[in-house]
């Protein structure tokens, strides 16, 4: 299996006369540069690196590759917005399929219409251009284990994978259940408001339950949540380059969500830490991804107790302890060499997690506006939860009762439990509870955080998944970038009904600099004229503005900018570039 490797960002310049010129006359505040950033980022306004492509919270876009804090006692504010609502959104599901699944994703499939409720527009229902692909956790263990789960695997087109699993393969399994859409589609989708590759009358929310399902609870119990993701997405050499061509939009809102009821144990293709060893048949398969993956209280799980392999009980404050960042040397992290982690390593064996989220951010020019990742896993339900809630590995029944030498194992205890299917007792193990509950994924939460604000966590524990499915539908929603002023604009003729905004609006488009085509240079039209009162984009003869009140879309101040555009149009293409911007200078 070849590396894979990062996708490059274009550079960048920009027209330093015509921006100085224009932000001059606003009397705006120069933005100061107090940091030294690494590349592909730069100082967003107040002095902390942020992506090359955003401003810090409270900052904009100066026009001219900076950030700036608009200066609103000056008169006048310069923002730079986005020509057309970025309403593509392709969202990829990462679905547990190992055994124990199959209630969760049921809860799953149930609240999955809330999400897509969410996602309609706020004034005509309509949903965005949608694309929705499904991979599986199953990434096998690179040949551990010859038999059972997470052996060798028959794939769908007939082909075997010696090793890794689904290869993270986009699922769109026919049986069981016999799930209504094109034969050949790779994933669902839905524009301009009709379906793309199922058929017309059919919903979606019922497409994606039948397929959601099919994946089943048969898949590798040593899952591989995140890099399922790497190999769906980035990877080269795994025979997916046509599902990442043919699903990513450049312009699109990208959206990585998964459920799952256990730890990522992400470790392909260095997958020496798995197979049968005689020193790890006193615990489950799965628990050397714990205590070779975490540490509680600054200390490594690998160190006794318990200790790896493990040899004693251990319980320690859930809320002190992390998913390890030691992680071994590994060449598809981009090392030169790997490990050999098929013995005890004073490294971690799993994939570098900050590794994996660059790649999946380095997919867009946009990261901050442009990606979403939500996990349902194992995590305590509240806050009250969390602070009392235990890490904990105990002697369980064997599952495999073809051992008799070993009727107690030793594994790792759920962090969390259903509220219907409660234990008994959280001291003692509950085989039926344990089936609705979850051990707590550390390292999932840790590669949610990476994304920031735009990382959402929720429990697997919940009664029902109603909230997180809206949540993760609502915070799409705003990812839709709409033409908002945000600031209080001074209202030139009280007299007369609404806001009456005295702005100058201009398309900005990025062009190839002539001297250097691999890079762009931004070029502004005249000025537009506002619109007549009554205007329609039927009746313009040109391209005009005017500020629509919408607390919908705008919700902060209820402004929105809204330009027109006259068939056959010489200000700008008649189909606009999605990096097209708008430069609005309004008087405040």
């Amino acid at each position: 299996m070849s590396n894979w490797r990062l996708r490059g960002r274009r550079g960048a310049t920009w027209l330093p006369g015509l921006a100085l010129a224009v932000l001059s006359a606003c009397g705006r505040t120069e933005p100061i540069q107090t940091v030294r950033c690494p590349a592909g980022q730069h100082d967003g306004g107040d002095g902390k690196c942020v992506s090359e492509s955003v401003c810090s919270e409270g900052y904009y876009d100066d026009g001219n590759g900076g950030c700036w804090l608009p200066d609103t006692q000056s008169g006048s504010l310069d923002v730079y917005l986005p020509a057309t609502a970025r309403r593509q959104l392709d969202m990829l599901f990462m679905i547990d399929n190992s055994p124990g699944m199959s209630g969760k994703v049921s809860k799953m499939n149930a609240q999955f219409p809330k999400l897509l409720a969410a996602l309609k527009d706020p004034v005509d229902a309509a949903l965005p251009d949608l694309r929705i692909a499904l991979i599986s956790s199953d990434l096998g263990t690179g040949g551990g284990f010859r038999y059972g789960a997470c052996a060798p695997t028959t794939l769908p087109d007939g082909t075997v994978s010696f090793g890794y699993g689904d290869l993270g393969r986009f699922q769109m399994r026919t049986s069981p259940e016999a799930c209504t859409f094109d034969a050949g589609a790779l994933f669902l989708e839905y524009k301009n408001g009709a379906p793309v590759n199922y058929p017309a009358g059919v919903d979606i929310n019922g497409v994606f339950a039948c397929l959601a399902s099919n994946l089943g609870e048969l898949g590798c119990g040593e899952e591989h949540q995140l890099q399922a993701f790497e190999f769906a997405l980035v990877a080269r050499g795994v025979g997916n380059e046509e599902q990442q061509q043919a699903f990513l939009r450049g312009s699109a809102v990208l959206a990585l969500i998964f459920i799952t009821d256990e730890d990522d144990c992400s470790a392909a293709t260095n997958d020496g830490m798995f197979g049968d060893f005689s020193a790890l048949r006193g615990e489950s398969a799965s628990l050397r991804c714990a205590t070779r993956g975490h540490e509680c209280g600054g200390r490594k799980l690998t160190e006794a107790p318990p200790g790896y392999p493990t040899v004693a009980s251990f319980s320690h404050p859930f809320a002190d302890c992390k998913a390890r960042t030691d992680t071994c040397a590994n060449t598809t992290d981009g090392d030169p060499e790997g490990t050999d982690t098929s013995v005890p390593t004073d490294c971690s064996p799993l994939k570098d997690i900050k590794y994996m989220a660059d790649e999946i951010k380095a997919l867009k020019d946009d990261p901050d506006r442009q990606i979403l990742v939500a996990g349902i896993f194992g995590w305590p339900l509240s806050d009250a939860d969390m602070a009392t809630a235990k890490y904990k590995i105990d002697l369980v029944p064997n599952p495999n009762t073809a051992d008799p030498q070993h009727p107690m194992v030793y594994d790792y205890w759920p962090v969390c439990y259903d509220p219907d299917h409660a234990p008994n007792s959280k001291d003692e193990f509950d085989p039926d509870a344990s089936g609705w509950a979850a051990t707590g994924g550390l390292r999932n939460a840790a590669y949610v955080d990476e994304f920031g604000k735009n990382g959402l966590k929720f429990s697997i524990c919940q009664r029902d998944y109603a909230d997180s499915m809206t949540t993760i539908g609502r915070t799409l929603a705003g990812m839709f970038q709409n033409a908002c002023i945000d600031f209080d604009l001074a209202d030139v003729d009280e007299a007369a009904p609404g806001l009456q905004a005295q702005c100058s609006v201009f398309w900005r488009f990025a062009v190839p600099d002539p001297g250097d085509p691999s890079k762009s240079i931004w070029q502004e039209g005249p000025p537009l004229p506002s619109c007549p009162d009554g205007a329609t984009a039927a009746t313009v003869v040109e391209d005009c503005w005017r500020l629509v009140g919408d607390t919908s879309r705008c919700p902060k101040n209820g402004q929105r900018l809204d330009v027109l555009r006259a068939a056959g149009s010489n200000a700008g293409p008649p189909a606009l570039d999605p990096a097209t911007k708008i430069h609005a200078r309004c008087r405040v």
